[in-house]
């Protein structure tokens, strides 16, 4: 029998409706991958420190038993289906779905890095992941989540919102 593959995704918005965004994504992403564990929405400042509006952020943990460039085109088929527009690197947007870890691979590709080359700097991504996996340790660096989460030089202001309510 065939393993799933185990992912971790991270989704921000800052846009519209933005818990309902996040929400109609993890019900989207539901369709072709199992969800293990969504965690609490979490709220911070754009990466710019600008006049942006705040963005919510989750991570799911999904079992998957497509390839990590396969996960990586049908998330970004789902972004472009909800309505994101290409605004520009770190600026607003409806819905930003990206491929944290998966399998805990290391991969690089000109559209892929695996794991995430900026997750251990990114508050939005470590709060969120060590909720859904908290055993988590990065294939390079080695470091457990915990110790991520106690080396991030800017939180950017990390709030907990509360959960997600995605199944209908």
């Amino acid at each position: 029998m065939h393993k799933k593959s185990l992912a971790v995704l991270g989704l921000g918005s800052n846009l519209g409706r933005k818990s309902g965004n996040l929400a109609d994504a993890v019900r989207e992403i539901s369709r072709f991958c199992e969800v293990v564990r969504v965690s609490s929405v979490y709220k911070t400042a754009s990466l710019l420190r600008d006049s942006q509006d705040g963005y919510f952020n989750l991570c799911m943990l999904v079992r998957t038993d497509f390839s990590p460039e396969n996960l990586l085109t049908a998330v970004k088929n789902l972004e472009k289906v909800m309505g994101r527009e290409n605004t520009g690197r770190w600026y607003t947007r409806l819905i930003d779905i990206d491929i944290i870890d998966f399998d805990r691979t290391v991969l690089t590709l000109p559209q892929l890095n695996l794991p995430h080359i900026e997750m251990q700097n990114r508050s939005f991504v470590l709060y969120p992941m060590a909720e859904i996996y908290p055993d988590y340790v990065h294939p390079v660096s080695c470091q457990n989540i915990h110790d991520m989460i106690k080396n991030i030089k800017d939180d950017l202001g990390i709030t907990r919102l509360g959960v997600c309510v995605w199944r209908l």
